[in-house]
């Protein structure tokens, strides 16, 4: 009768486990405040991001960008990245492989009064827009990769 009564109470947890294990990554749950920003959306390709007349500006700040979050598993040829100053796209770019490594190279155009400069990111397969505003100040002499490797902003943290 123990040893009956054993199996069924180990049967019993090893269910409650798997249940629990199941759940955790759903992304329906409470835990995942983000998670309906990683279901498929109804945007379209932004047409208006244009790559900007470069002579109309002072200077350029170059910047080497990589996702550096849950959306680079969703990273598509489709995709398309541009930086915005005050709403003004300053930069596009589209992605770039070298090796197993994918970025986007975003020259973006600027002025001495320029300050903050936002990122905004297309994902083609699931048709949604991603902002990241003030993601970093307009510097011309900034390295394209940063003080510490290539930039890997977050859009979306899961």
């Amino acid at each position: 009768m123990n040893r009956k009564f054993l199996s069924i109470l180990m049967l019993t947890c090893l269910t409650l486990v798997v249940s629990a294990c199941s759940s955790d990554g759903d992304g329906d749950s409470a835990e995942s405040p983000y998670a309906s920003l990683l279901k498929e959306g109804t945007e379209e390709r932004p047409a208006t991001w244009a790559v900007p007349d470069y002579s109309l500006f002072e200077m350029t700040m170059a910047v080497q960008v990589q996702l550096g979050d849950t959306l680079a598993h969703y990273q598509s040829d489709g995709d398309l990245m541009c930086a915005t100053i005050n709403g003004e796209v300053r930069a596009v770019a589209v992605p770039e492989t070298t090796g197993d490594e994918t970025f986007f190279s975003l020259v973006v155009a600027g002025g001495s009064d320029d300050e903050q400069v936002s990122l905004c990111y297309y994902c083609a397969r699931l048709h949604r827009i991603y902002v990241l505003s003030d993601w970093a100040t307009f510097d011309a002499a900034a390295a394209p990769t940063g003080t510490s490797g290539i930039y890997r902003p977050e859009f979306v943290r899961v």
